[in-house]
């Protein structure tokens, strides 16, 4: 990733609009940005001199290592504050490994509550993690595929990043999140007890920017903008949803692009858009050139669960999208559907690629009791799609899949490359007669470092090397 540099004026502007309080300094370098002081190497981030819910500001300084205790609250990031993670960050998540008190156990899954503005900026030579510390905790690849109710990437032992009604901004940046979805406190005021959103934004007026991250291991939704513009691009969706949950799941207040993402084996559907909650404005999410593979199956929900989704007043596009083996295919509420009809005047769809080893997941391409039509560009449109046919020709990733596959349990990344062969039937077969929303600005600190617009191929990855980085 490039590195920022930027004039005294721009200094003088990122002062002045990143801070609130008269003691705070934002200065930036050519090598990093930094925001108040200097975090001590070493800190525990929700716990000082043995207190609980720290408030935190300031930098985490580049290459260093941090600590979220179990034993303590949540960390804060107060209303006007900042807290920036520099490159090569690593934050641990510490405390007793076995016991009634042991990390991600009721009370003992802290998070970062962020009233003020949290900006993660690794980069793609030294990105940002936060993991559980103690080996024996952590998901071992090497044991893929696994039984998700054994597997540790489900356990939730931390609360992830929960932002307020009136926080700033959230922006992660070449980030890897492991181990989300903590049970929220039993003394919250909301959700009390349940397990929490991975990353829950509540704000129209905040920016969300998710880009070039890795999220693994989700017990619950991974994103839910609830409230927030936002930019989800070029991510790595792996291990999301233990029985409900999408990887991304807009609500209203929420507008923004979700794109060149990778989903493997998420638990609903990998995308969603619905217009629950109240806010304005209405739930809008652009949604293209993503690869979305083996979705849906441990969804407990008869009927839902899939791949992408529009319903309950939602509305957006959806172009340019790759499912491989997903439960089913888009799907778009209509007025007789068993859950509220989307918005399906403003839902614009077409050039979807279907690919279904079987005729159990090719006859649900358009699924049952959706509204869901075959559209100009479909590659495998309708339900008649002989099974196998257009194999999209991933670089690592064979298909048809080794017979008798649990679908339940296929979803990890792992070595496989999702990149296309030369001769594709998915390169060159993308519509581009589309814009980005861009709904945060393009700023390398607090917005969106590259706006990818629409891909030629169809898919996350590019054959001109654009798109997802992973």
């Amino acid at each position: 990733m490039k590195k920022a540099v930027f004039s005294i004026l721009a200094v003088m502007i990122l002062f002045l609009t990143a801070c609130s309080k008269s003691d705070q300094h934002v200065t930036v370098s050519q090598q990093q940005f930094t925001s108040g002081t200097d975090v001590q190497s070493g800190d525990t981030l929700n716990s000082k001199n043995g207190s609980s819910n720290r408030a935190i500001a300031g930098t985490l300084k580049a290459g260093q290592t941090y600590y979220l205790s179990s034993d303590h609250g949540d960390a804060t990031i107060n209303t006007g504050d900042t807290l920036t993670i520099q490159s090569g960050v690593t934050i641990y998540i510490i405390g007793p490994s076995t016991g009634q008190t042991s990390i991600g156990t009721q009370d003992h899954a802290p998070g970062i509550v962020v009233n003020g503005t949290l900006l993660s900026l690794g980069t793609k030579d030294a990105p940002i993690l936060v993991t559980v510390q103690d080996p024996a905790l952590r998901s071992n690849p090497a044991l893929d595929p696994q039984n998700p109710s054994t597997d540790p990437a489900f356990k939730g032992y931390w609360g992830g990043i929960q932002g307020g009604t009136q926080s700033g901004n959230v922006i992660l940046k070449w980030t890897r999140l492991e181990y989300l979805g903590g049970l929220t406190p039993s003394n919250a005021p909301v959700r009390a007890t349940l397990q929490r959103y991975g990353v829950w934004m509540q704000n129209p007026n905040a920016n969300l920017v998710v880009e070039d991250c890795w999220l693994y291991g989700s017990a619950n939704d991974c994103l839910r903008p609830a409230g927030c513009k936002f930019e989800i691009l070029r991510n790595t969706f792996e291990k999301v949803g233990i029985t409900a949950g999408e990887c991304v799941n807009v609500k209203s207040g929420s507008v923004g692009d979700i794109a060149f993402n990778v989903v493997v084996g998420g638990t609903g559907n990998a995308f969603k858009s619905a217009n629950a909650g109240g806010l304005s404005p209405q739930a809008n999410m652009n949604c293209y050139n993503n690869t979305i593979l083996t979705t849906g199956y441990r969804q407990l929900k008869v009927g839902e669960g899939g791949s992408l989704d529009f319903e309950s007043d939602g509305r957006g596009n959806c172009y340019n999208n790759l499912l491989v083996n997903c439960k089913f295919g888009l799907g778009i509420t209509g007025a007789s559907s068993a859950t509220a009809a989307a918005d399906t005047a403003n839902v614009h769809y077409g050039y979807t690629y279907n690919y279904g080893d079987s005729s159990f997941i090719t006859r649900q391409f358009l699924p049952a009791g959706y509204i869901t039509a075959a559209q100009p560009g479909d590659i495998n449109g309708g339900n008649a799609t002989v099974p196998g046919a257009n194999n999209p020709m991933f670089v690592g990733y064979s298909l048809p899949v080794v017979a008798g596959i649990n679908f339940i349990e296929a979803d990890y990344a792992g070595t496989y490359n999702f990149r296309l062969q030369p001769g594709s039937p998915a390169i060159g077969k993308g519509y581009t007669g589309f814009t980005a929303y861009g709904s945060v600005p393009v700023d390398p600190v607090f917005g969106v470092t590259q706006l990818s617009q629409p891909g030629k191929d169809m898919g996350a990855y590019q054959t001109d090397g654009s798109g997802n980085q992973h």
